[in-house]
Protein backbone atom coordinates (compact mmCIF):
# COMPACT_ATOMS: atom_id res chain seq x y z
CA UNK A 1 0.00 0.00 0.00
CA UNK A 2 1.74 3.52 -0.89
CA UNK A 3 0.76 6.60 -0.18
CA UNK A 4 0.73 5.98 3.13
CA UNK A 5 3.54 7.24 6.09
CA UNK A 6 4.75 4.12 8.28
CA UNK A 7 2.49 3.85 11.35
CA UNK A 8 4.13 1.73 14.52
CA UNK A 9 0.47 0.38 15.15
CA UNK A 10 0.63 -1.20 11.86
CA UNK A 11 3.83 -2.69 12.35
CA UNK A 12 2.71 -3.88 15.62
CA UNK A 13 -0.52 -5.44 13.86
CA UNK A 14 1.88 -7.19 11.02
CA UNK A 15 4.55 -8.60 13.60
CA UNK A 16 1.92 -9.72 15.85
CA UNK A 17 0.24 -11.69 12.78
CA UNK A 18 3.29 -13.05 11.35
CA UNK A 19 5.32 -13.99 14.58
CA UNK A 20 2.53 -15.53 16.54
CA UNK A 21 5.19 -17.67 18.91
CA UNK A 22 6.61 -14.62 20.19
CA UNK A 23 5.65 -11.62 22.24
CA UNK A 24 5.31 -8.51 20.88
CA UNK A 25 7.05 -5.91 22.90
CA UNK A 26 7.09 -1.75 22.29
CA UNK A 27 10.11 -0.47 23.68
CA UNK A 28 10.37 3.40 24.21
CA UNK A 29 6.72 3.85 24.26
CA UNK A 30 6.93 5.77 27.95
CA UNK A 31 8.39 8.51 26.38
CA UNK A 32 6.95 11.10 23.48
CA UNK A 33 10.73 11.95 22.18
CA UNK A 34 11.69 8.64 21.25
CA UNK A 35 9.88 6.92 18.02
CA UNK A 36 8.44 3.69 19.79
CA UNK A 37 10.23 0.24 18.14
CA UNK A 38 8.80 -2.87 18.36
CA UNK A 39 10.50 -6.19 19.64
CA UNK A 40 9.37 -9.67 18.41
CA UNK A 41 11.72 -11.55 20.75
CA UNK A 42 10.41 -13.28 24.12
CA UNK A 43 10.00 -10.85 26.42
CA UNK A 44 13.17 -10.96 29.16
CA UNK A 45 12.55 -10.92 33.02
CA UNK A 46 13.07 -8.09 33.53
CA UNK A 47 10.53 -6.95 31.37
CA UNK A 48 7.72 -9.76 32.37
CA UNK A 49 8.75 -8.08 36.02
CA UNK A 50 7.91 -4.79 35.39
CA UNK A 51 4.76 -5.88 33.02
CA UNK A 52 3.34 -7.88 36.11
CA UNK A 53 4.42 -5.47 38.59
CA UNK A 54 2.53 -2.70 36.72
CA UNK A 55 -0.19 -4.30 36.42
CA UNK A 56 -0.55 -4.70 40.29
CA UNK A 57 0.92 -0.90 41.00
CA UNK A 58 -2.27 -0.04 38.68
CA UNK A 59 -4.43 -1.69 41.29
CA UNK A 60 -3.32 -0.18 44.16
CA UNK A 61 -3.08 3.25 42.75
CA UNK A 62 -6.53 2.72 41.94
CA UNK A 63 -7.69 1.67 45.08
CA UNK A 64 -5.54 4.33 46.84
CA UNK A 65 -6.88 7.07 44.82
CA UNK A 66 -10.24 6.17 45.16
CA UNK A 67 -9.44 5.68 48.87
CA UNK A 68 -8.57 9.27 48.94
CA UNK A 69 -11.67 10.18 47.47
CA UNK A 70 -13.57 8.27 49.87
CA UNK A 71 -11.79 9.46 53.04
CA UNK A 72 -11.79 12.79 51.68
CA UNK A 73 -15.66 12.44 51.73
CA UNK A 74 -16.12 11.09 55.22
CA UNK A 75 -14.03 14.09 56.29
CA UNK A 76 -16.52 16.25 54.85
CA UNK A 77 -19.64 14.29 55.44
CA UNK A 78 -18.50 13.02 59.02
CA UNK A 79 -17.59 14.29 62.39
CA UNK A 80 -13.52 14.09 63.07
CA UNK A 81 -14.35 11.74 66.09
CA UNK A 82 -15.97 9.47 63.42
CA UNK A 83 -13.41 9.49 61.06
CA UNK A 84 -11.06 8.86 63.85
CA UNK A 85 -12.80 5.96 65.11
CA UNK A 86 -13.21 4.02 62.14
CA UNK A 87 -9.86 4.77 60.38
CA UNK A 88 -8.70 2.82 63.87
CA UNK A 89 -10.72 -0.12 63.77
CA UNK A 90 -10.02 -0.45 59.63
CA UNK A 91 -5.70 -0.20 60.42
CA UNK A 92 -7.00 -2.97 63.72
CA UNK A 93 -8.51 -5.07 61.01
CA UNK A 94 -5.70 -4.76 58.79
CA UNK A 95 -3.87 -6.17 62.28
CA UNK A 96 -5.81 -8.72 62.73
CA UNK A 97 -5.64 -10.02 58.96
CA UNK A 98 -1.67 -9.74 59.36
CA UNK A 99 -2.00 -12.05 62.42
CA UNK A 100 -4.69 -14.59 61.07
CA UNK A 101 -3.04 -15.15 57.81
CA UNK A 102 -0.01 -16.68 59.17
CA UNK A 103 1.94 -15.73 56.29
CA UNK A 104 0.16 -18.27 53.97
CA UNK A 105 -0.69 -15.90 51.29
CA UNK A 106 3.27 -15.54 50.52
CA UNK A 107 3.47 -19.43 50.97
CA UNK A 108 0.38 -19.77 48.75
CA UNK A 109 2.76 -17.73 45.72
CA UNK A 110 5.94 -19.90 46.28
CA UNK A 111 4.50 -22.83 46.09
CA UNK A 112 0.94 -22.85 43.99
CA UNK A 113 2.63 -23.74 40.74
CA UNK A 114 4.72 -26.76 41.90
CA UNK A 115 1.82 -28.54 43.52
CA UNK A 116 -0.36 -31.63 42.67
CA UNK A 117 -3.96 -29.80 43.68
CA UNK A 118 -3.85 -26.11 43.21
CA UNK A 119 -7.31 -25.25 43.90
CA UNK A 120 -7.72 -28.27 47.38
CA UNK A 121 -4.14 -25.76 48.69
CA UNK A 122 -6.08 -22.42 48.07
CA UNK A 123 -9.45 -23.85 49.91
CA UNK A 124 -7.46 -25.04 52.72
CA UNK A 125 -5.89 -21.52 53.18
CA UNK A 126 -8.61 -19.87 52.72
CA UNK A 127 -10.34 -21.72 55.62
CA UNK A 128 -7.18 -21.54 57.65
CA UNK A 129 -6.60 -17.74 57.41
CA UNK A 130 -9.92 -16.61 57.36
CA UNK A 131 -11.42 -18.57 60.51
CA UNK A 132 -7.73 -17.33 62.18
CA UNK A 133 -8.07 -13.96 61.43
CA UNK A 134 -11.86 -13.77 62.21
CA UNK A 135 -11.13 -14.84 66.05
CA UNK A 136 -8.36 -11.75 66.06
CA UNK A 137 -10.82 -9.63 64.83
CA UNK A 138 -13.37 -10.02 67.58
CA UNK A 139 -10.56 -10.01 69.92
CA UNK A 140 -8.97 -6.75 68.88
CA UNK A 141 -11.95 -4.76 68.05
CA UNK A 142 -13.47 -5.77 71.40
CA UNK A 143 -10.49 -4.94 73.45
CA UNK A 144 -10.33 -1.59 71.74
CA UNK A 145 -13.24 0.03 72.11
CA UNK A 146 -13.75 -1.10 75.76
CA UNK A 147 -10.31 0.39 76.74
CA UNK A 148 -10.96 4.04 74.65
CA UNK A 149 -14.22 3.83 75.72
CA UNK A 150 -14.64 5.77 72.36
CA UNK A 151 -17.93 4.18 70.64
CA UNK A 152 -21.88 4.63 72.25
CA UNK A 153 -23.45 1.56 74.46
CA UNK A 154 -25.55 0.99 71.16
CA UNK A 155 -23.13 1.14 68.88
CA UNK A 156 -20.58 -1.17 70.43
CA UNK A 157 -21.72 -4.60 68.99
CA UNK A 158 -22.85 -3.20 65.36
CA UNK A 159 -19.10 -1.63 65.78
CA UNK A 160 -17.44 -5.40 66.65
CA UNK A 161 -19.04 -7.34 64.04
CA UNK A 162 -18.31 -4.64 61.04
CA UNK A 163 -15.15 -5.09 62.17
CA UNK A 164 -14.72 -8.97 62.03
CA UNK A 165 -16.78 -8.76 58.50
CA UNK A 166 -13.78 -6.39 57.52
CA UNK A 167 -10.86 -7.97 58.66
CA UNK A 168 -12.80 -11.69 57.22
CA UNK A 169 -13.13 -10.33 54.04
CA UNK A 170 -9.61 -8.88 53.78
CA UNK A 171 -8.11 -11.95 54.99
CA UNK A 172 -9.88 -14.15 52.25
CA UNK A 173 -9.15 -11.41 49.84
CA UNK A 174 -5.52 -11.13 49.94
CA UNK A 175 -5.21 -14.74 49.81
CA UNK A 176 -7.14 -14.49 46.34
CA UNK A 177 -4.78 -11.76 45.26
CA UNK A 178 -1.43 -14.26 46.09
CA UNK A 179 -3.17 -16.83 43.49
CA UNK A 180 -3.98 -14.58 41.08
CA UNK A 181 -0.16 -12.98 41.18
CA UNK A 182 0.98 -16.10 40.85
CA UNK A 183 -0.54 -17.31 38.09
CA UNK A 184 1.00 -14.35 36.34
CA UNK A 185 -3.29 -12.69 35.85
CA UNK A 186 -2.34 -9.43 38.20
CA UNK A 187 -4.39 -7.67 35.63
CA UNK A 188 -7.50 -8.88 37.64
CA UNK A 189 -6.17 -7.13 40.63
CA UNK A 190 -6.74 -3.95 39.17
CA UNK A 191 -10.32 -4.81 37.75
CA UNK A 192 -11.13 -5.78 41.52
CA UNK A 193 -9.71 -2.36 43.16
CA UNK A 194 -11.58 -0.27 41.04
CA UNK A 195 -14.52 -2.39 41.48
CA UNK A 196 -14.35 -1.83 45.87
CA UNK A 197 -13.35 1.51 45.34
CA UNK A 198 -15.90 2.82 43.37
CA UNK A 199 -18.75 0.75 45.36
CA UNK A 200 -17.47 1.86 48.64
CA UNK A 201 -17.78 5.59 47.24
CA UNK A 202 -21.09 5.23 46.12
CA UNK A 203 -22.86 3.55 49.76
CA UNK A 204 -20.83 6.65 51.44
CA UNK A 205 -23.20 9.05 50.48
CA UNK A 206 -26.18 7.02 51.37
CA UNK A 207 -24.89 6.52 54.82
CA UNK A 208 -23.82 10.28 56.15
CA UNK A 209 -26.68 10.25 58.31
CA UNK A 210 -25.38 7.28 60.55
CA UNK A 211 -22.77 8.24 62.21
CA UNK A 212 -19.37 5.95 62.71
CA UNK A 213 -21.79 2.47 61.71
CA UNK A 214 -21.82 3.80 58.65
CA UNK A 215 -18.58 4.90 58.10
CA UNK A 216 -17.44 1.66 59.00
CA UNK A 217 -20.09 -0.11 57.08
CA UNK A 218 -19.70 1.72 53.65
CA UNK A 219 -16.34 0.29 53.92
CA UNK A 220 -16.87 -3.43 54.94
CA UNK A 221 -20.09 -3.60 52.67
CA UNK A 222 -18.41 -3.81 49.54
CA UNK A 223 -15.31 -5.85 50.00
CA UNK A 224 -17.33 -8.29 51.92
CA UNK A 225 -19.72 -8.64 48.33
CA UNK A 226 -16.58 -8.67 46.06
CA UNK A 227 -14.66 -11.11 48.14
CA UNK A 228 -17.42 -13.30 47.72
CA UNK A 229 -17.73 -12.95 44.02
CA UNK A 230 -14.03 -13.32 43.72
CA UNK A 231 -14.44 -16.63 45.51
CA UNK A 232 -16.74 -18.25 42.93
CA UNK A 233 -13.69 -16.88 40.11
CA UNK A 234 -11.07 -17.20 41.32
CA UNK A 235 -10.97 -21.39 41.09
CA UNK A 236 -10.54 -20.54 37.51
CA UNK A 237 -6.98 -19.39 37.74
CA UNK A 238 -5.53 -22.75 38.55
CA UNK A 239 -6.65 -26.42 37.63
CA UNK A 240 -8.09 -28.78 39.87
CA UNK A 241 -5.01 -31.04 39.48
CA UNK A 242 -1.46 -30.62 38.09
CA UNK A 243 -0.31 -33.69 36.61
CA UNK A 244 3.37 -32.36 36.95
CA UNK A 245 3.17 -31.23 40.50
CA UNK A 246 4.16 -32.76 43.70
CA UNK A 247 1.97 -33.95 46.58
CA UNK A 248 1.86 -30.56 49.23
CA UNK A 249 0.16 -30.54 52.51
CA UNK A 250 -0.60 -27.09 53.90
CA UNK A 251 2.25 -27.98 56.56
CA UNK A 252 4.79 -28.05 54.04
CA UNK A 253 4.29 -24.31 53.75
CA UNK A 254 5.05 -23.50 56.92
CA UNK A 255 8.38 -23.09 57.07
CA UNK A 256 8.46 -19.96 55.05
CA UNK A 257 4.73 -18.98 55.89
CA UNK A 258 5.79 -18.46 59.43
CA UNK A 259 8.26 -16.07 58.74
CA UNK A 260 6.66 -14.11 56.49
CA UNK A 261 3.57 -14.55 59.34
CA UNK A 262 6.11 -12.75 61.63
CA UNK A 263 7.58 -10.45 59.05
CA UNK A 264 3.81 -9.15 58.15
CA UNK A 265 2.95 -9.02 61.54
CA UNK A 266 5.79 -7.02 62.94
CA UNK A 267 6.11 -4.92 59.53
CA UNK A 268 2.68 -3.76 59.44
CA UNK A 269 2.36 -3.62 63.56
CA UNK A 270 3.16 0.71 63.37
CA UNK A 271 0.23 1.26 60.95
CA UNK A 272 -2.01 -0.97 62.08
CA UNK A 273 -1.45 -0.41 65.74
CA UNK A 274 -0.68 3.07 65.44
CA UNK A 275 -3.47 5.18 65.31
CA UNK A 276 -5.04 2.94 68.03
CA UNK A 277 -2.49 3.58 70.58
CA UNK A 278 -3.07 7.12 69.82
CA UNK A 279 -6.46 6.46 70.31
CA UNK A 280 -6.03 5.77 73.84
CA UNK A 281 -3.40 8.60 74.65
CA UNK A 282 -4.61 11.73 72.76
CA UNK A 283 -8.66 11.22 71.51
CA UNK A 284 -9.96 10.53 67.88
CA UNK A 285 -9.45 14.16 66.85
CA UNK A 286 -5.62 14.18 66.46
CA UNK A 287 -5.82 10.37 65.18
CA UNK A 288 -8.07 11.27 62.30
CA UNK A 289 -5.24 13.84 61.17
CA UNK A 290 -2.48 11.22 61.38
CA UNK A 291 -4.82 8.83 60.10
CA UNK A 292 -5.23 10.81 57.00
CA UNK A 293 -1.58 11.73 56.53
CA UNK A 294 -0.35 7.87 56.70
CA UNK A 295 -3.29 7.02 54.24
CA UNK A 296 -2.20 9.73 51.84
CA UNK A 297 1.93 8.22 52.45
CA UNK A 298 0.51 5.20 51.46
CA UNK A 299 0.14 5.91 47.98
CA UNK A 300 3.84 5.99 47.62
CA UNK A 301 4.44 2.68 49.44
CA UNK A 302 2.57 0.94 47.22
CA UNK A 303 5.09 1.53 44.36
CA UNK A 304 7.74 -0.92 45.92
CA UNK A 305 5.06 -3.22 47.03
CA UNK A 306 3.99 -3.78 43.11
CA UNK A 307 7.89 -4.39 42.32
CA UNK A 308 8.09 -6.81 45.31
CA UNK A 309 5.18 -8.82 44.49
CA UNK A 310 6.31 -9.16 40.96
CA UNK A 311 9.66 -10.26 41.64
CA UNK A 312 8.81 -12.34 44.23
CA UNK A 313 5.87 -14.14 41.97
CA UNK A 314 8.54 -14.56 38.78
CA UNK A 315 11.32 -15.61 41.32
CA UNK A 316 8.97 -18.24 42.64
CA UNK A 317 8.35 -19.41 39.10
CA UNK A 318 12.10 -19.51 38.17
CA UNK A 319 12.94 -20.53 41.42
CA UNK A 320 16.24 -18.15 41.57
CA UNK A 321 16.33 -14.51 41.43
CA UNK A 322 19.25 -13.00 39.66
CA UNK A 323 21.16 -10.10 40.61
CA UNK A 324 21.21 -8.39 37.98
CA UNK A 325 17.20 -8.48 38.11
CA UNK A 326 17.69 -7.01 41.71
CA UNK A 327 19.80 -4.46 40.44
CA UNK A 328 18.11 -3.41 37.52
CA UNK A 329 14.79 -2.92 40.08
CA UNK A 330 16.85 -1.03 42.76
CA UNK A 331 17.73 1.28 40.03
CA UNK A 332 14.55 1.69 39.28
CA UNK A 333 12.41 2.39 42.40
CA UNK A 334 15.23 5.23 42.99
CA UNK A 335 14.27 6.77 40.01
CA UNK A 336 10.70 6.73 40.50
CA UNK A 337 10.79 7.06 44.45
CA UNK A 338 13.15 10.02 45.23
CA UNK A 339 11.56 12.70 43.55
CA UNK A 340 8.10 11.46 44.00
CA UNK A 341 8.89 11.92 48.09
CA UNK A 342 10.77 15.73 47.39
CA UNK A 343 7.37 16.60 45.22
CA UNK A 344 5.22 15.19 48.27
CA UNK A 345 6.86 16.93 50.50
CA UNK A 346 6.66 20.02 48.88
CA UNK A 347 3.01 19.44 48.67
CA UNK A 348 2.29 18.46 51.86
CA UNK A 349 -0.18 21.18 53.17
CA UNK A 350 -1.71 21.03 50.07
CA UNK A 351 -2.76 17.93 49.63
CA UNK A 352 -3.83 17.66 53.71
CA UNK A 353 -5.91 20.39 52.90
CA UNK A 354 -7.65 19.29 49.45
CA UNK A 355 -7.85 16.12 51.34
CA UNK A 356 -10.01 17.52 54.46
CA UNK A 357 -9.72 21.57 54.77
CA UNK A 358 -7.66 23.79 56.25
CA UNK A 359 -8.16 22.03 59.61
CA UNK A 360 -6.23 18.89 57.92
CA UNK A 361 -4.11 21.21 56.16
CA UNK A 362 -2.26 22.75 59.59
CA UNK A 363 -1.14 18.93 59.46
CA UNK A 364 1.10 18.93 56.89
CA UNK A 365 4.25 18.46 58.74
CA UNK A 366 2.71 14.53 59.61
CA UNK A 367 2.62 13.76 55.94
CA UNK A 368 5.69 15.26 55.22
CA UNK A 369 7.54 13.13 57.69
CA UNK A 370 5.50 9.79 56.55
CA UNK A 371 6.77 10.40 52.66
CA UNK A 372 10.35 10.38 54.11
CA UNK A 373 9.90 6.86 55.97
CA UNK A 374 8.94 5.57 52.44
CA UNK A 375 12.45 5.47 51.45
CA UNK A 376 13.71 2.84 53.42
CA UNK A 377 10.53 0.95 53.21
CA UNK A 378 11.58 0.96 49.58
CA UNK A 379 14.55 -0.92 49.94
CA UNK A 380 13.06 -3.23 52.60
CA UNK A 381 10.30 -4.71 50.01
CA UNK A 382 13.55 -5.58 47.34
CA UNK A 383 14.85 -7.20 49.90
CA UNK A 384 11.93 -9.13 51.17
CA UNK A 385 11.30 -10.55 47.95
CA UNK A 386 15.25 -11.70 47.95
CA UNK A 387 14.39 -13.76 51.24
CA UNK A 388 11.32 -15.29 50.18
CA UNK A 389 12.99 -16.28 46.75
CA UNK A 390 16.15 -17.82 48.83
CA UNK A 391 13.78 -19.28 51.37
CA UNK A 392 15.35 -17.95 54.22
CA UNK A 393 12.33 -17.30 57.01
CA UNK A 394 14.77 -16.41 59.84
CA UNK A 395 15.84 -13.28 57.48
CA UNK A 396 12.21 -12.26 56.88
CA UNK A 397 11.68 -12.39 60.46
CA UNK A 398 14.99 -10.71 61.74
CA UNK A 399 14.13 -7.98 59.26
CA UNK A 400 10.30 -7.38 59.73
CA UNK A 401 10.63 -7.88 63.24
CA UNK A 402 13.15 -4.90 63.88
CA UNK A 403 11.04 -2.41 61.74
CA UNK A 404 8.14 -2.71 63.30
CA UNK A 405 9.62 -3.56 67.21
CA UNK A 406 11.53 -0.62 66.51
CA UNK A 407 9.06 2.37 65.41
CA UNK A 408 6.19 1.05 67.83
CA UNK A 409 9.23 1.82 70.94
CA UNK A 410 9.75 4.86 69.10
CA UNK A 411 6.01 5.73 69.16
CA UNK A 412 4.78 5.00 72.46
CA UNK A 413 8.36 6.84 73.99
CA UNK A 414 7.27 10.11 71.92
CA UNK A 415 3.44 9.65 73.61
CA UNK A 416 4.83 8.75 76.98
CA UNK A 417 6.95 12.46 76.74
CA UNK A 418 4.45 14.56 75.22
CA UNK A 419 5.85 15.04 71.85
CA UNK A 420 2.93 16.79 69.71
CA UNK A 421 1.53 14.78 67.12
CA UNK A 422 2.86 16.12 64.18
CA UNK A 423 5.91 15.10 64.64
CA UNK A 424 5.33 10.84 65.92
CA UNK A 425 5.90 9.61 61.88
CA UNK A 426 9.46 10.40 62.94
CA UNK A 427 8.87 6.95 64.39
CA UNK A 428 8.48 5.56 61.19
CA UNK A 429 11.66 7.21 59.65
CA UNK A 430 14.31 6.12 62.22
CA UNK A 431 12.64 2.62 61.98
CA UNK A 432 12.99 2.14 58.44
CA UNK A 433 16.40 2.94 58.58
CA UNK A 434 17.49 0.44 61.15
CA UNK A 435 15.47 -2.11 59.35
CA UNK A 436 17.02 -1.71 56.44
CA UNK A 437 20.64 -1.54 57.75
CA UNK A 438 19.65 -4.96 58.77
CA UNK A 439 18.33 -5.89 55.71
CA UNK A 440 21.27 -4.66 53.71
CA UNK A 441 23.44 -7.02 56.54
CA UNK A 442 21.56 -9.86 56.04
CA UNK A 443 21.46 -10.10 52.26
CA UNK A 444 25.65 -10.38 52.16
CA UNK A 445 25.69 -12.52 55.56
CA UNK A 446 23.47 -16.12 56.58
CA UNK A 447 22.78 -16.49 59.97
CA UNK A 448 24.40 -19.09 62.00
CA UNK A 449 21.01 -20.97 62.42
CA UNK A 450 20.51 -20.53 58.87
CA UNK A 451 20.34 -23.85 56.98
CA UNK A 452 23.40 -23.26 53.96
CA UNK A 453 21.41 -22.01 50.60
CA UNK A 454 21.83 -20.67 47.29
CA UNK A 455 21.45 -16.86 47.49
CA UNK A 456 20.64 -14.73 44.65
CA UNK A 457 21.84 -16.24 41.29
CA UNK A 458 23.89 -14.77 39.03
CA UNK A 459 22.61 -13.92 36.11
Amino acid sequence: MTGFAPSPFREILIASLSLPLFVGVIEGWEFPWITPSVSTGPMSESELVREQGGWVFAGSISNSILGFAFWALAAHLFTSSAVGITGSLVNLSSLATSIGILGLDNGLVRFIARVDRPRALMWQVLLVGGGLSSVMGIVLSTVILRVSNAAAAQEFAVLVVLSVALTTSQTCFQITDGSILAARKSEYLAYRAVAYGLAKIALVFTVAAAGVVGLLGSYTLPLLAITVVSLFLVWRVWPARNENGIPTRLRDLSSLSFGNWIHGFTYSLPSRLGPSIMLIFVGPSPVAYFFIALQLAEVLNYIPESVSKSLFAHGSLRDRLPTSLASSMRRLLAVIMVPMVALGVLLAYIGMTIVGGTSYGAHGLALQLFLLATLPKAGIQLYKAQFNVDRRPLALILMGSTLGLSTVAFLVFALLRGVDPDWLPTAWILGGILALGVGWWLSRHRLPIEPEGRAAAAE
